[in-house]
C-alpha cells in the first residue's frame, strides 16, 4: 500500500486484499469459495419477498438489530446483549480486533486461513502468529 501522511502507520505496509482465484461456470461445480449459496431461495423466502414493502428499502434498518439479537439471544438462551450481529464476517472480525487487541498483542490463527486475520491483526497493530 502506498504511503499516506494520514494513515495510521500500522497499516503502511499492508498490502491491497486479492481475491482468490474463480472458477469457470460449470454445471458440475458446486462453487462455494465465496460463502455463496449455490441453490435458490426456497419457496417461502420467495413468498415472503412478494409481500416485502419495497418503501422499507429507502430508510436504514435498525442499527441495533434488535430483532435478529433478541430472537438469537432467546433460541441461544443468553441475553441479547450478549449477542453481537453486524454486516457480515469482516466486519465482526474487525470488531472483535478492535475490541479486543492492543498494539503489540499477538493474534494466533490458523495455516491456512482467510487472510483477513492477518491483515486485520496489523491494522489494529497486532502481531500475527501462525499456527500450522
Amino acid at each position: 500500500m502506498a504511503k499516506n501522511p494520514y494513515s495510521k502507520k500500522a497499516i503502511e505496509g499492508l498490502s491491497a486484499y486479492t481475491p482468490g482465484e474463480q472458477p469457470k461456470p460449470d454445471p458440475d461445480l458446486v462453487k462455494l469459495n465465496t460463502n455463496e449459496n449455490p441453490y435458490p431461495p426456497s419457496p417461502r423466502v420467495v413468498e415472503t419477498l412478494k409481500d416485502f414493502e419495497i418503501d422499507r428499502l429507502r430508510r436504514y434498518s435498525d442499527p441495533l438489530s434488535s430483532l435478529l439479537r433478541n430472537r438469537a439471544a432467546e433460541l441461544l438462551k443468553v441475553d441479547s446483549n450478549s449477542v453481537l450481529a453486524g454486516n457480515g464476517s469482516d466486519e465482526l472480525l474487525a470488531m472483535i480486533l478492535r475490541a479486543f487487541v492492543d498494539p503489540g498483542d499477538e493474534v494466533v490463527y490458523p495455516v491456512p486461513t482467510y487472510s483477513l486475520y492477518v491483515t486485520l491483526t496489523r491494522m489494529y497493530g497486532g502481531v500475527p502468529v501462525e499456527v500450522p
